[in-house]
């Protein structure tokens, strides 16, 4: 056959009267290939996978082992706090010659807090269930804050207690919780003020390196407790103990008492580089101190609120549908293509 094939175009080449069969070259192309692609490696937004459900009609019934909240409480401890005589750093100024700001009287328009997280600095949180159970709530390593110089603060905490239920209530027991000396803490954590000095406009910041200190540069809050009551199950060997925490302080009033004034300059505990904070935050906070600033009594207050969860393994049967979760690289796209 491919003899045959070979003659046929040999005979096809001589009636058309040419050495050369027609458009041998139209698909040839020199110099090298290019593919532009535009990047893909910026992070956007997105959201949650969800599937759509196919028919009811098709779905199974498989057992499962799952988590299942059998009770939770929600705890707040909320004080408010008068820091005295604290001192803001002047970090910009509407003149070149800042010690045109020196002995006016200050007047501040508008307070803005800035920080890296909030949490609670205690490593385990002990806690009492009932009156002669203690339990300890270690911290979850993936709630510790983002930056590393301050891997401390964490905002979740587990643990779990053996239940000492009798059986005598169908479906559980009540159990007072106590939760005593837990420290709230703060990274980097920086007071900012606007207004003016006479009729000159200035910034000022003032950083908190501890909320619960109460000297130096702290805000002097106290340690926090807990207490309320959950519902534990009766006929349980071992639940476990989930606690979350978050943590909002206010600042609505700086109350200046007296004018700006030559101070001794203090370096921060860390100075602010880029790879910590961004360049809007560079823009608001300099890399040192500056020399003028004036103080004045922070107005502020501190809640922390706790959710403890109580959660119980348990043996279900769930409906599914087969084959309904499509599995992607997470949204890349390549140029190669396969058949």
């Amino acid at each position: 056959m491919s003899e045959i094939k070979e003659n046929k175009y040999v005979e096809e080449v001589k009636q058309n009267g040419s050495n050369q069969p027609e458009n041998l070259c139209c698909t040839c192309q020199t110099g090298p290939t290019t593919i532009t692609n535009e990047s893909q490696c910026k992070e956007q937004c997105c959201r949650p996978k969800t599937i759509i459900c196919q028919d009811i009609r098709e779905a199974k019934c498989i057992p499962a082992l799952i988590d299942r909240i059998y009770d939770y409480v929600c705890l707040e401890s909320e004080q408010t706090r008068c820091a005295k005589d604290k001192t803001f750093e002047i970090i910009w100024a509407g003149t070149e010659n800042w010690n045109d700001l020196v002995g006016k009287e200050v007047c501040i328009n508008t307070i803005t807090l800035q920080y890296d997280c909030l949490g609670i600095q205690n490593g385990n949180i002990e806690t009492e269930i009932g009156l002669n159970q203690t339990v300890l709530l270690n911290y979850d390593p993936c709630s510790q804050c983002s930056n590393p110089t301050c891997q401390q603060i964490n905002t979740e905490y587990n643990g779990s207690i053996p239940c000492a239920g009798k059986g005598c209530c169908e479906n559980g027991r009540t159990r007072k919780v106590c939760q005593s000396d837990i420290i709230p803490d703060s990274c980097f954590l920086y007071i900012i003020v606007e207004g003016t000095a006479g009729c000159i406009p200035f910034k000022a910041q003032y950083l908190v390196d501890n909320l619960a200190k109460v000297d130096g540069s702290g805000l002097g809050f106290k340690y926090v407790d807990f207490f309320g009551q959950v519902c534990l199950p009766d006929d349980r060997k071992k639940v476990n103990l989930r606690a979350t925490f978050d943590v909002c302080v206010s600042v609505p009033c700086v109350a200046p008492k007296g004018a700006i004034k030559n101070i001794t300059p203090v370096e921060p505990v860390q100075p602010v580089e880029p790879p910590v904070h961004d360049a809007v935050m560079m823009a608001r906070v300099p890399l040192y101190s500056a020399d003028y600033g004036f103080d004045a009594n922070i107005f502020a207050s501190l809640l922390v609120t706790e959710k403890l969860y109580v959660v119980v393994k348990d043996e279900v049967a769930v409906y599914t549908t087969p084959n309904t979760l499509s599995c992607t690289n997470g949204g890349f796209t390549f140029n190669c293509k396969t058949e």
